[in-house]
């Protein structure tokens, strides 16, 4: 069954009306302190958790401030009709921030969370299209982004890459090169080279390893935190060059923080946030080819 066509996300008195739970399991994702508890998760869909998440996973405690989330279930297919066009279509969320609640609905899937409150429910459908390990994926990567701007820090869109003991974040949009740069790169062992967590904490800013390693399956997943080296613009080019930021990294910074940045219209004070922990960050343009170590160059431009 599919729901009829809709340009928003449903209502949070719209969605208690889905009050039974998906299943009787529960989990809890814990990336460097961002946590999440999940309750009535179907078994299946824990125990893909399991495999995909488990350096992240814990049982839930309570010893903290993990956001809370219901997983009920919703007796239809889809939220979100499923579109073709010469194939699947590009993955299609829509979200909205109101109120200190941030609500999002996909195919699969339509939540709700209250980050000040640390609560939300997560209402899950049938459809096969869209498997459920997918749409708790994207629903906990808005909750972890959310969660870190509580927090001081911030979710980016960016590849990391950890080398003795500092982390450097290479950011752009879809297409940039991300994927290419983590895949050539010579040094160091890569957490991601898609979504990377950073948090704000009295020694600085630091990077943390997480699960969200986007097409990057090499070595086992990166625990603990990282000083942040730097953040880095990427550009193709047939040369090799660290250049100085001229201004317009911090711009395509904020352009690169998911689940946020559609956001940010109604809620500019965010990025006034996001500019004051970074202020002392070093931003620069790293131009790049596949077939060139780019390492060289950041170290010559780290010691000049």
């Amino acid at each position: 069954m599919l729901r009829p066509a809709i340009e928003h996300p449903p209502e949070v008195e719209e969605l208690s009306g889905f009050r039974e739970p998906a299943g009787p399991e529960s989990a809890r994702l814990d990336i460097s302190g961002i946590a999440v508890e999940l309750t009535g998760l179907p078994a299946d869909l824990a125990a893909e958790m399991a495999r995909a998440y488990h350096p992240y996973l814990s049982a839930p405690t309570g010893a903290d401030r993990p956001l809370r989330i219901s997983v009920t279930d919703a007796p239809i297919d889809y939220f979100l009709p499923p579109g073709f066009a010469g194939g699947w279509e590009v993955y299609r969320m829509l979200t909205d921030l109101r109120g200190g609640v941030f609500r999002s609905v996909s195919y699969r899937f339509a939540s709700w969370f209250d980050v000040a409150r640390r609560e939300g429910q997560m209402a899950l459908g049938h459809g096969a299209l869209d498997p459920a390990s997918r749409a708790m994926e994207n629903f906990l990567r808005s909750a972890v982004a959310w969660l870190a701007l509580d927090r001081g820090g911030f979710f980016l869109h960016g590849a990391s890459i950890v080398r003795d003991d500092r982390c450097y974040l290479f950011y752009g949009p879809s297409g940039a090169g991300k994927s290419t740069l983590s895949a050539m790169s010579r040094s160091g062992k890569v957490n991601s080279d898609d979504l990377t967590l950073v948090l704000h904490r009295p020694e600085g800013l630091l990077a943390a390893g997480g699960p969200f390693r986007g097409t990057y399956r090499i070595g086992a997943p990166i625990l603990g935190t990282f000083p942040v080296a730097g953040f880095y613009r990427l550009r193709k080019d047939e040369r090799v060059s660290v250049d100085p930021d001229e201004g317009g990294c911090f711009a395509d910074l904020i352009g690169n923080l998911p689940f946020v940045v559609d956001q940010l219209p109604g809620h500019p004070h965010l990025i006034d946030q996001v500019r004051a922990v970074t202020r002392e960050a070093r931003f620069r343009t790293l131009r790049f080819n596949k077939d060139d170590d780019f390492w060289p160059a950041i170290d010559a431009e780290l010691t000049t």
